[in-house]
């Protein structure tokens, strides 16, 4: 019975000392297997970035060209342009002359026109000036100093002028005593004319008060219609003397 007993207990014994040894495999093979830090199992997708084939630069665009264009009159609402394939034609400020090509502001004597690389001037004597972006030479701030200037000038003659009403509707501006307004003067009109029209169309507008300056600068001569006494008169003002 004794000896049964150890026998046994020595199986049992080298059961226990098997299942370490098996346990002490498995770990030992768990700490082997395991990559390093920073080290990425063979077995894991590896990720490249894929080539990105360098695109061409997109040719630049052509620069409009102006060859050809005449300026033939000016208005304060824009210029009266033609050639160059075109026909001549009233262009209103902030359109195209041609493709590429806009108005951008009428001045003494000329039409400015704008392209994204520069700006080109035609005047009414038939020349065209062209000028880069880069190179021109009047800075921002003179540029905006005109904007206010002209700003001011708007402000004036709406402030110089009342309107003359009847049946509701606006039949000219009467000028009024406080105006200052020299250009008028020049021209020999008087506090309490009323003026009821200019170069030919009828002031009869908020519109065109605002534009009265920009339409009398861009005039060769500018001739005004005006009620004094409820008599109807003209008169008329050098402004630009013809070449």
């Amino acid at each position: 019975m004794r000896s049964t007993m150890k026998a046994v207990d020595r199986r049992r014994a080298i059961a226990a000392a098997a299942c370490v040894a098996v346990a002490v495999a498995a770990a030992f093979a768990l700490h082997w297997s395991r990559p390093e830090p920073g080290v990425p199992a063979e077995s894991r997708p590896v990720m490249r970035e894929a080539a990105i084939e360098a695109q061409p630069a997109p040719p630049p665009e052509p620069t409009p060209s102006a060859d050809g264009l005449k300026l033939y009159g000016l208005l304060s609402r824009g210029a009266v342009i033609g050639g160059a394939g075109v026909g001549q034609r009233f262009v209103p400020i902030g359109r195209e002359v041609v493709p590429g090509l806009t108005l951008r502001e009428v001045r003494q004597h000329q039409a400015i026109l704008v392209h994204s690389a520069g700006t080109v001037t035609l005047t009414l004597d038939g020349r065209t000036t062209e000028a880069r972006a880069a190179a021109e030479s009047e800075p921002a701030r003179a540029a905006g100093d005109r904007a206010d200037s002209r700003r001011e000038e708007r402000l004036r003659y709406r402030l110089g002028f009342a309107p003359r009403r009847a049946g509701g509707r606006i039949t000219g501006f009467v000028l009024r005593r406080e105006a200052d307004l020299p250009l008028l003067r020049r021209a020999g009109l008087r506090p309490g004319d009323v003026l009821v029209s200019v170069n030919g169309q009828s002031f009869d507008s908020e519109e065109r008060v605002d534009e009265l300056a920009s339409e009398i600068a861009g005039s060769f001569t500018a001739e005004f219609e005006f009620q004094r006494g409820g008599r109807r008169m003209r008169t008329s003002l050098e402004v630009n003397p013809r070449p």
